[in-house]
């Protein structure tokens, strides 16, 4: 009995000093293990300021770094994350954001965006601001709703849509009201002036088609040698034999304007590292030579053609060059 009352009372003295030790470093008060995040001691390691913690103070707001107060998420103020969202109602909001997307508000607002950055004294001010339609395909993903609307601005005669040589289905969308001031204004002074200006009423105002046939000229009282000075002045391009496209005045130049800027687009693209590049690296990067046309108006082109992808980072749009 001695020596079980001793390995008892031994083993207690061992227990009340090990208590002892952990309960000065793990009370339930004074533990940051299992202290609770909203709840501070009175006196603890932080100080002994009575203001609330950081973490409880404006709840449900947070900084943005530029001293603004900036609304958390009900998944930050609650910690309740939201249940998760049925398949049916996340395709049904898909596909509301794809009809706005799509609108004719928003077709027509990305075509004034893309003609705004059109440079129109590269071109010594005779070629009215042109927009390739694949370039609007870059700013909406629902290309049936972007060709469905200028489908419908061209019926209505507020558009023209051009083919421009870049390719079969590379078409450039150019105003009407814009394309016959241009048309006008640089023929002014000329002898073709009177023919330009019946081709504009005849032919062109009544006729919305992208080429005519020789046929078709010639019922419309345009000969030979009235086609061939509208070829001298610009306004058709060879297609066939006995066919023309409409065309512009200056579109020739445009084209190359076009192609030297894509081709120094993806040679600095090649020659990057991995063969991709941040986007705001290259927009905050100096002027590469051959973009006159601008840097903006060439990358809308390649991202809508394809030609290049958009990934993004956690740094920004990474632009990489499209698999083949």
């Amino acid at each position: 009995m001695g020596c079980r009352r001793g390995l008892w009372s031994g083993a207690s003295s061992a227990w009340r000093s090990c208590a002892a030790s952990c309960a000065k470093r793990h009370t339930w008060w004074g533990s940051r293990r299992w202290q609770p995040r909203w709840r501070q001691p009175p006196c603890s390691s932080r100080g002994t300021s009575s203001s609330p913690p950081a973490s409880t103070r404006n709840k449900g707001t947070s900084s943005n770094g530029d001293g603004l107060r900036v609304t958390s998420s009900p998944v930050a103020r609650t910690g309740i994350p939201s249940p998760p969202m049925s398949r049916r109602r996340r395709d049904g909001i898909e596909a509301k954001r794809r009809r706005r997307e799509g609108s004719p508000g928003a077709v027509e607002a990305a075509l004034g965006a893309l003609g705004a950055l059109f440079p129109i004294g590269l071109f010594g001010d005779l070629l009215p601001p042109l927009v390739l339609r694949h370039q609007l395909y870059s700013i909406i993903s629902d290309r049936t709703a972007v060709d469905r609307h200028l489908d419908r601005l061209r019926a209505d005669g507020r558009i023209r849509l051009l083919h421009v040589g870049l390719g079969a289905d590379t078409l450039g969308v150019v105003s009407m009201e814009a394309y016959r001031e241009k048309v006008l204004a640089g023929a002014a002074g000329s002898p073709r002036a009177p023919l330009i200006r019946r081709f504009l009423d005849g032919v062109v105002g009544t006729s919305t088609a992208l080429g005519y046939e020789e046929r078709e000229l010639r019922e419309w009282g345009f000969g030979d040698r009235d086609v061939t000075q509208l070829v001298a002045a610009g306004l058709l391009t060879l297609r066939d034999a006995g066919s023309w496209w409409l065309s512009v005045p200056g579109l020739g130049r445009f084209i190359r304007a076009i192609l030297r800027g894509r081709g120094v687009i993806l040679s600095r693209l090649r020659r990057s590292r991995h063969q991709e590049l941040l986007l705001q690296e290259l927009q905050e990067s100096r002027a590469p030579p051959g973009a006159a046309i601008g840097l903006s108006f060439i990358l809308h082109d390649l991202l809508g053609a394809q030609i290049l992808c958009s990934v993004p980072t956690t740094s920004g749009p990474m632009l990489r060059l499209a698999e083949p």
